[in-house]
């Protein structure tokens, strides 16, 4: 590997896979820098540390870039991979540092298209110069990623307003996600959030079979870690780590079978119990009669009945073997007679279709903050439309890493 060196510092290159989990094989690398000086290895913020100035800084992210293009391209590629390269804050701030590094990057023989500049999230701060600078490098091709999101005091609006091409999640909050099922379940959100922003998810920090299997279930489109690949001069090819993965997404397609059945057969339960208390409501039984088929199903929580509008009439018929003890947390929100639920989906659907069974997606109750799916038919009562309506516990499965 050719040697370049740059303000006293040998600057060397490390790559690191970023796989696809849909293509099943590396559709990138990151560059790591890997510096000496006099003989003895230094880290990356030691060697920017050791630049005093914005403009020695930049002239090392400069030198940088270069060392680490050159070395790209003497790696072998089987299909067209993107270069992922660390850039300082500082090098996107004015238009000018902006193309320079544009013009270093296409001198060392990369077309803009084939690189990834990545900007740590917490360090950004947006204004209208950074804006300019990461617009100018748009256009001339290259992607943007924001690194190392949900550290810190991330903020969505950084995110917004600089348009990034992929987001790279940072490795503490899969780790959280990997150990807590609430986090499980946000980082979830926060991929479809990104998506809709318009960026694809990189999940860091891959290290254990967990990761994999947390990894896969939230649905990010690429994966990066110690457990895909290490960094190395030469990074493994895809045949290795295709088949380190492939385990990991075959256990992950059993639990997922396994999930759907239990959940098939769950909702099948509530289904039944359900259309019994309908047709009673509809044969003129008394709510609380009728409601008793519903609340003897061990997922049901609570069964409420809504008027022709989406207001609540009378209270929440609630199960006495779902009653949690946290409950008088959320006392204030427990009466919720009159409440006006319109705007829920649950209640638009069957409104619109009498006689149908609606089942929601799984969303958190305002009433104790559980997970639930709500299950609803619009019926006619006395002549007048009804929506009947029961939440029932949103289906889980124990898995390997909770």
């Amino acid at each position: 590997m050719k040697r370049f060196e740059h303000a006293g510092l040998i600057l060397g290159s490390h790559f690191q896979p970023i796989y696809s989990l849909a293509h099943r094989r590396t559709v990138g690398v990151e560059a790591l820098l890997r510096a000496e000086q006099n003989q003895l290895p230094l880290s990356p913020a030691e060697a920017f540390y050791a630049m005093v100035s914005p403009e020695r800084r930049h002239g090392l992210d400069l030198a940088v870039s270069q060392a680490h293009v050159q070395h790209f391209a003497a790696l072998e590629h089987s299909h067209p991979h993107w270069l992922f390269l660390n850039v300082d804050a500082a090098s996107l701030s004015r238009p000018e540092r902006a193309m320079a590094l544009a013009n270093t990057i296409r001198e060392a023989g990369l077309q803009p298209g084939n690189v990834v500049l990545e900007v740590l999230e917490h360090v950004l701060e947006v204004d209208e110069a950074l804006i300019e600078g990461v617009n100018l490098l748009k256009k001339a091709g290259f992607l943007i990623a924001i690194d190392d999101f949900g550290v810190g005091h991330s903020n969505l609006d950084r995110v917004c307003q600089l348009e990034p091409d992929l987001v790279k999640f940072d490795k503490d909050l899969l780790r959280s996600a990997v150990s807590q099922p609430r986090t499980r379940n946000l980082l979830s959100r926060l991929v479809r959030l990104m998506h809709e922003i318009g960026a694809l998810v990189v999940e860091e920090g891959i290290e254990t079979e967990n990761d994999v299997l947390v990894a896969l279930e939230s649905g990010c489109d690429l994966v990066q870690g110690y457990y895909v690949a290490r960094p190395s001069a030469s990074p493994d090819a895809d045949d290795i780590i295709t088949k380190r993965l492939d385990s990991r997404w075959d256990e992950l397609m059993v639990r997922d079978l396994l999930k759907r059945k239990i959940t098939r057969r769950q909702i099948e339960l509530a289904r039944q119990a359900f259309v019994q208390s309908a047709i009673s409501l509809m044969q003129g039984t008394p709510f609380d009669q009728a409601a008793t088929p519903m609340l003897a199903m061990p997922d049901v929580i609570r069964c409420f009945l809504l008027d022709s509008e989406g207001r609540q009439i009378g209270r929440n018929l609630n199960s006495r073997h779902n009653t949690i003890a946290s409950s008088l947390k959320f006392a204030p929100l427990a009466d919720t007679t009159g409440a006006v639920w319109s705007r829920r989906a649950y209640f638009q659907h069957a409104i619109d279709q009498p006689g149908v069974l609606y089942m929601s997606e799984p969303y958190l109750s305002m009433t104790d903050t559980r997970s639930c799916v709500t299950l609803s038919m619009a019926i006619e009562i006395d002549e007048a439309m009804h929506v009947l309506c029961a939440d029932v516990l949103a289906p889980r499965v124990h898995s390997s890493h909770g």
